[in-house]
């Protein structure tokens, strides 16, 4: 019988700096060798945030602690809450991260199918952006 790991015994990795701005921790929960899916528990520190990046099978955001925000391009910026789910559709240029306005951290799980292409940094205004959808 397999035991339960608890989320705090998964040592966290820092997010690179090639891919992050600001101070991330990356925690992988699952994953499985026939299927491409990955789970990472993700903790953004205050103003930290993805880079643009797409997921070729796309990707589901579970947050769980915190203010963050999503933009998906051409579908504007989105204000996420604990609680709150937002699907990324395959092969969509998308960033997210602690909400410009957090003071502390903001958590989600990111479930992710596929590959992962990243890109450019996101733009400061972009970031903070009143924008929202």
């Amino acid at each position: 019988m397999t035991q339960p790991i608890h989320s705090q015994d998964v040592t966290p990795q820092k997010g690179p700096a090639e891919s992050f701005i600001g101070d991330v921790a990356l925690q992988n929960l699952a994953s499985a060798n026939n299927v491409s899916v990955i789970v990472y528990k993700v903790t953004f520190q205050k103003d930290a945030h993805t880079n643009w990046h797409t997921h070729s099978q796309g990707q589901v955001l579970y947050f769980l602690e915190g203010k963050g925000r999503v933009e998906i391009e051409g579908q504007g910026i989105i204000d996420a809450a604990v609680g709150d789910v937002v699907e990324i559709p395959p092969s969509t240029r998308h960033w997210h991260g602690a909400h410009p306005e957090e003071e502390n951290k903001m958590v989600h799980l990111a479930i992710t199918y596929g590959d992962i292409t990243w890109m450019e940094p996101v733009a400061d205004s972009n970031y903070t952006s009143a924008e929202n959808s």
